[in-house]
This record gives structure tokens, sequence and C-alpha cells, in this order.
């Protein structure tokens, strides 16, 4: 039987004033399972892919926090089912949600697991939302959530697959200990270095034909078929990323979603943010696949094709 991993539910959690990752993560996931009908209690795994933290927290796990500000199964010993749940930290950048799903999919197909939700969210370590989206901090303060489930038919995630370019990391987000002094919990320093963004375009490229030639077994003439037919969903590392990369695989522009109404990079939230937009859009019907594509530090890239039911007019699968 094919089973696949589906997305059954979204939502967005907009900068505040608050600024505070862990607070837009569960209010996102909150939101999120209250659009399915669900409670806390009907999840069995947290993951967390936030990368920008409150005040640089390091210890304890970020998606433990997470987890009890949403409520997820904090007593079990006196829960009805008695069913436990699981949180973790899953740092990769722009590509942690594809490796958080890639993750949720093994969970979810050997029986562990019900149903993961995955969180994201960042924000300046000094939670001051306007320093979000800035030239010395480009990402945005906000947050977003999927809620996933397994399905017995062919709609939902394929395999995830991984590419890597030679070289430098692109971009490299740290706090220098020894300028930051008593001031450490409030700075971080985030080095984009010159040229990253045609690498970024170049590695993304080769990674949509990558997946392509994986999972359609199309060569690159034959991609372009297959584009016709497939939204493109991106990371945002710049405002016309995806419009650019619409351009260098000879697709129309807006066969690839700009998020929209957000300060600065949304980075780990970015395919949440993508995906919602083009479901309130209205802009799933009339493709048969989505094309979730992020790269990101390392350089980095992961991508996987989502395919979507017969009636794709926005439904959550």
């Amino acid at each position: 039987m094919t089973m696949a991993t589906v997305i059954t539910s979204t939502a967005l959690s907009p900068a505040d004033d608050a600024g505070s990752a862990i607070g837009y993560a569960a209010s996102a996931g909150s939101a999120c399972l209250e659009q399915a009908g669900l409670t806390a209690a009907d999840v069995d795994v947290l993951i967390n892919v936030g990368v920008y933290r409150d005040s640089n927290i390091s210890e304890p796990s970020v998606a433990a926090l997470i987890q009890k500000r949403i409520g997820i199964n904090l007593d079990y010993l006196h829960a009805p089912d008695r069913r436990a749940a699981f949180s973790f930290d899953l740092m990769n950048g722009a590509c942690g949600v594809l490796n958080a799903v890639q993750a949720a999919g093994a969970l979810l197909a050997t029986g562990s697991a019900r149903r993961v939700l995955v969180v994201s969210a960042d924000t300046h370590p000094s939670m001051d939302p306007s320093k979000a989206g800035t030239a010395e901090f480009p990402y945005a303060s906000t947050g977003a959530a999927l809620l996933l489930e397994r399905t017995d038919d062919a709609c939902g995630f394929g395999r995830v697959h991984h590419r890597s370019a030679p070289g430098a990391h692109g971009v490299n987000g740290y706090l220098p200990l020894h300028e930051a002094g008593s001031e450490g919990r409030d700075t971080i320093v985030v080095d984009r270095y010159g040229g990253v963004l045609e690498l970024m375009l170049d590695l993304a490229v080769d990674s949509v034909l990558g997946c392509l030639a994986a999972e359609e077994g199309t060569d690159a003439d034959g991609a372009t078929a297959v584009l016709d037919r497939t939204l493109l969903i991106t990371s945002q590392p710049s405002p016309d990323f995806p419009a650019q990369l619409a351009k260098r695989l000879g697709v129309a522009s807006d066969a690839a979603v700009t998020v929209e109404g957000v300060q600065g990079d949304p980075h780990t939230s970015a395919l949440a943010y993508g995906w919602r937009q083009a479901q309130d859009a209205g802009r799933l019907g009339g493709f048969d696949r989505i094309l979730f594509l992020a790269v990101g530090a390392g350089l980095s890239s992961a991508a996987s094709l989502y395919r979507l039911a017969g009636d794709s007019d926005g439904a959550a699968r």
C-alpha cells in the first residue's frame, strides 16, 4: 500500500511586541491544532526547527519549552490514554523543516507517532522586533507550524533529497563572546558572504533538476514539462529569490511563491509561510504537485516533491 506524509493543517505567527521565538512557535502550534480540530493531547511528537532564540538560549531544549507552553501531554501518567509525548530541536537553518518532514515520516511510517507537530520561529536574541529584517540581522521575527500525519493514498511528501556545494558556508550566524561582554544574551552577528545569493541560486537549480530526475526520471530538457504542473515553494534568502529561480528554470515567475507581509527572510518558517499563503490565495489549484526547496548555510539544500490530491483547490492536502 502506498503511504505518505501529508500536511493536515498550518498556522503562522506574525511578529508582535514580545519578540519571543518561543512565543511565536507556541502560538502557531496551538493555532495549527485548533484549525485541525485537535487538542494538545493529540500530538505525539513536537519538532522545533527554529535557530535564532530568545536571549541566545542553549539549554534546556527549546522544543521542551515550546511543548510546555502549548501544553502537550505534560502529565501523561494521569491522561486518559497514558500516551507520552516527545519533543526535540532539529537545527539546520532553512533546510530544517524538510529535515523534520524526513524525521516525522519515519516516525509516522513505523507507527511510533500518529501526529507530528513541526514548529519554527526565529527572533533577534534581544527580542526587539525592530532589529529583525535589517542588514545586521536579515531574518524575520516570526513563527509557523505544520501538523503532519500519514495518509494511505499517493498524495503527500516524497523522499527528501539533499545536496551541498563546496566552499565556504556562505552565511554564518554566531555570538562573538570576546566582543559581546555582558551583552551576550542580546547579541548575534550574521555574516553573509559576497555573492552568496548567486551561489544559492546555482545550488537551487541543481537541486530542483536533481529532485525531478530522481522522482520523475526527467533530464534537464524534460524538467520543463514537469515544472509546468509544479508550484515552487522555496526558502526566501532575498525578496526576489523565487522569481530569480523561476527565471533560471525557464518557468513563469508566478510559478514560484514569494512570501509577503514579512519583514526580512522568514528563514526556518519560509516553507510553511509559502504553503499557507499559496493555500489562502487559492494558488494550489491547477497544479499536480508542490516542489518544496530550501537552500541555506552550508551551502546545503533540501528538496521534496509533494503530490497534491486530484481536487487541489486549496484544501489542506
